[in-house]
């Protein structure tokens, strides 16, 4: 396959604004899709449509849609962009969201979506660039647009019945608990920084997420202990400290109520060491440099 068979890459960048930073009113000649990694009080505005990015989500702007941002007021703003044209018609026919007809700009991610590793990953590539880089990138990239497809059309056979905003609060506590793996995350502190009763903040996190808020903990980072388990040769004893445990005998004993095995056994059952110098997906950044700006191909040329 050439490079750029379906997609030219134009620039890319992972930047963190200031809080109340604001983008005015513009059109662009080429597609921008952003990539917002937590839930903040950014405002996206495309053609007059208004929309809060209160949850992760990746957007995209169409060649010519008027649109702006008004960041959040209150704290710094990540997010992952990418700049890019040359879409074939056999591209454009197979991801309707890339018409300027579309009904939607803006995607939800869902609880297990692989973009925000697909995105890290498309990243590490436009920095290192190593061989065949752009093609690689383009796959990457296509698998993106896959998933936002999806959620679309699985979101657009929804009633609004179907539908359950996830309030502020809950989002904050989610995305709290993603940022402080490697420490004792306290249910009382998420309770009270939630601004609700510890009472209401359980049973409303249980209803909308499907797990009490200790055991979603508890989840998240035996997900991520297991990422370590098979992608390093780190003792188990290393790597309970580093997801917030710091007696190793609960770590085995909550690790083998989640995973059904213990750390050692999920080791031998599903490691391969092809894969021993990955890292977890959240860690991808550290292989390019943050607040930065990646020029791949000048759109003019």
């Amino acid at each position: 396959m050439p490079a750029n068979e379906y997609i030219r890459f134009h620039h890319a960048g992972d930047i963190t604004l200031k809080a109340g930073h604001a983008i005015p009113s513009r059109q662009l000649q080429d597609y921008e899709l952003v990539y917002f990694p937590s839930a903040t009080h950014t405002i996206y505005t495309c053609e007059q449509v208004r929309y809060e990015l209160s949850f992760p989500c990746v957007l995209l702007t169409r060649p010519g849609e008027t649109h702006a941002y008004q960041f959040d007021p209150n704290e710094p703003t990540r997010h992952i962009f990418v700049h890019f044209d040359g879409i074939s018609a056999r591209t454009a026919t197979r991801y309707p969201l890339l018409d300027k007809q579309s009904a939607h700009s803006v995607i939800r991610m869902n609880e297990h979506s692989l973009i925000p590793s697909l995105m890290r990953q498309l990243l590490y590539y436009f920095y290192k660039r190593p061989e065949r880089w752009l093609q690689m990138a383009e796959v990457l990239f296509m698998a993106v647009l896959e998933e936002m497809e999806s959620t679309a059309m699985e979101r657009a056979s929804r009633t609004s019945e179907d539908e359950i905003p996830i309030p502020k609060p809950i989002m904050n506590a989610l995305q709290y608990i993603d940022n402080h793996i490697h420490v004792k995350i306290e249910i009382e502190q998420l309770a009270a920084a939630s601004g609700w009763s510890h009472e209401h903040f359980t049973r409303t996190f249980q209803r909308l997420i499907g797990h009490s808020p200790s055991e979603w903990v508890n989840k998240r980072k035996m997900e991520r202990a297991a990422q370590m388990v098979l992608q390093s040769n780190d003792p188990i004893k290393k790597i309970a400290p580093e997801v917030g445990f710091a007696d190793v005998y609960h770590f085995h004993r909550v690790f083998r109520r989640w995973m059904g095995m213990t750390a050692s056994q999920y080791r031998i059952k599903y490691g391969d060491p092809r894969f021993r110098e990955l890292v977890p997906a959240e860690d991808w950044s550290r292989f390019y440099p943050l607040n930065h700006f990646f020029v791949l191909e000048d759109p003019d040329l």
